[in-house]
């Protein structure tokens, strides 16, 4: 099975989250303090590969994103 990238793997977190992206948002960035992600990079993480916009998504954040997806589908 081929291996995904970070940010195709938090648009399937979001999606399966059936949340706005602006709510996803805000769940993501609990727990991030200081480091909460800007609505801008949350549109690059998620924009298509090869946009000028997209930006790829540490897998430290990923990482971050699932628990935290996890925790609010509960």
């Amino acid at each position: 099975m081929p291996q995904i990238s970070t940010n195709a793997r938090l648009q399937e977190l979001v999606s399966a989250s059936g949340l706005s992206t602006a709510v996803a948002l805000t769940i993501f960035n609990r727990g991030l303090g200081a480091k909460a992600c800007t609505s801008s990079a949350w549109s690059a993480y998620l924009s298509e590969p090869g946009s000028p916009r997209y930006l790829e998504l540490d897998a430290e954040l990923l990482s971050h994103a699932e628990a935290q997806f996890a925790a609010a589908v509960r």
